[in-house]
């Protein structure tokens, strides 16, 4: 019996197929966006679509959020309902600029939320102010192409199941002024990026898993309010930089792995309310600087839990506000000076 020969796909052979696949995958996507928007147009969705071709693009992008996201069916996105009248969507001049699809924690709407993965042509909504996509059951990471929405000033994904690393993408959207990506289970640093949004006013990444240093080009937010970054993994020093925010109110860095001394620039926010930095590996005195912040706005200061020397200044002393974390020489271990 005669052996047959074995061929082995050459590497011209194998480029040819991953270029087909390539092909037929970018075909079934621009297949599935002309079908949507054929609905958009042919449907009640849209009065007068010959006149609001962006229109008719935002309503087809909408059509593919619900294919990848609703799969109960529960949101009213269809050809048979005016735009406008969908759950969760503005319209302002002729597009699409908010999307509210945040759903309240609570069994009764555990049926209701949105599962799957952020599809990124959500990055073509290109008029969009707001995205909410908090307290669902999102997976997969954040799309990099969020970062089109050059337009957008709210981006919320909270609570959610999101994995991989927060896009450095999103450090292009100038005129953002809250992100909030709290509560998934978010890896690798945060992007120093970020530090170019200068109009951001809070900040959150707690809750997630992010490792590295806190990057000191977070100190350019020359208008962030509130920042935290509690809860996760981060290590190395507090950057003296984080001084710099004059208009910080809240800053959350407890429960992480940060080490070093305390900055004595943080005396430097002068509305600081909220100072949380407890349950780190922090050493060194309490500096003085922070008792300047008790005599102004602070109502609560965390320190507990760290490797602190030294003595807690007397103005910090007395309890604060005991309705958040309080501060006493028992917590800290420290005698008054």
């Amino acid at each position: 019996m005669s052996k047959r020969a074995i061929r082995i796909p050459t590497t011209m052979t194998l480029l040819a197929l991953a270029s087909m696949v390539a092909i037929s995958l970018l075909t079934a996507c621009g297949d599935q966006s002309s079908r949507f928007a054929a609905q958009c147009s042919e449907g009640r969705a849209i009065h007068d679509p010959e006149n609001k071709p962006d229109l008719v693009s935002d309503c087809a992008t909408l059509l593919i959020v619900k294919d990848a996201l609703d799969e109960g069916g529960n949101l009213n996105w269809s050809q048979d309902i005016r735009i406008s009248d969908w759950d969760g969507v503005t319209i302002e001049n002729n597009r699409v600029s908010e999307l509210r699809l945040d759903v309240w924690i609570g069994a009764q709407f555990d049926d209701n939320r949105l599962t799957g993965e952020i599809p990124a042509e959500l990055g073509n909504l290109a008029n969009l102010t707001i995205l909410d996509l908090d307290n669902n059951r999102l997976t997969g990471e954040i799309p990099a192409e969020l970062g089109n929405l050059a337009n957008i000033r709210t981006l919320w994904i909270r609570r959610n199941q999101l994995t991989g690393e927060i896009p450095p993408e999103l450090g292009n959207l100038a005129n953002l002024r809250d992100l909030s990506v709290s509560g998934n289970q978010l890896t690798g640093n945060i992007p120093p990026e970020l530090g170019n949004l200068v109009n951001l006013r809070d900040l959150s990444v707690s809750g997630n898993q992010l490792t590295g240093e806190i990057p000191p080009e977070l100190g350019n937010l020359a208008n962030l309010r509130d920042l935290g970054a509690s809860g996760n993994q981060l290590t190395g020093e507090i950057p003296p930089e984080l001084g710099n925010l004059a208009n910080l109110t809240r800053l959350y860095l407890g429960d992480n792995q940060l080490t070093g001394e305390i900055p004595p620039e943080l005396g430097k926010l002068a509305d600081l309310e909220h100072l949380q930095l407890d349950t780190n590996y922090l050493t060194g005195e309490i500096p003085t600087e922070l008792s300047y912040l008790a005599i102004l706005y602070l109502e609560a200061l965390s320190l507990h839990e760290n490797r602190l020397t030294g003595c807690i200044p007397a103005s910090l002393s007395a309890p604060l506000d005991d309705a958040f974390f309080g501060v006493d020489a028992d917590q800290i271990g420290l005698p008054i000076c």
